[in-house]
């Protein structure tokens, strides 16, 4: 459902990205990861709200978004493999699936059509916000 705005995505053709998620529940308050920290995977939001706060050297106001259900989190670090531009925690207890850069690794592997086909969802998603 997070991408049927931005392409199809056969359910059966995602099952083996479905079977590298990982279910992930975090109460009210948690951080979910911390500016700078190396990237553990991506996370797409079933439901709660994820707070970020971005602090960047060059800029004096602190930028802050929420993050709902059906969205994805953490997204672009992880592809790219950089370090987290922003902490989040969070605002409303939340249920995670987590697909953890050594899942995305081995998919990639295994299934680089699948990758490919997902990454440019990914993409569309974030250029569309």
């Amino acid at each position: 459902k997070v991408f049927s705005a931005y392409g199809e995505l056969d359910r059966s053709a995602c099952q083996p990205l479905l079977q590298h998620l990982e279910r992930v529940c975090i109460t009210e308050g948690n951080v979910v990861w911390q500016q700078g920290d190396a990237p553990d995977g991506l996370y797409v939001i079933e439901s709660g709200v994820l707070r970020a706060v971005y602090n960047f050297a060059d800029r004096k106001d602190v930028l802050e978004e929420s993050m709902v259900g059906g969205t994805l989190a953490g997204e672009l670090s992880a592809l790219a493999n950089l370090p987290r531009n922003a902490t989040v925690s969070v605002e409303k207890d939340a249920v995670l699936w987590k697909l953890s850069v050594e899942s995305l690794h081995r998919l990639e592997e295994e299934h680089p059509d699948l990758v490919r086909t997902f990454v440019h969802l990914v993409l569309k998603g974030r250029l569309s916000t």
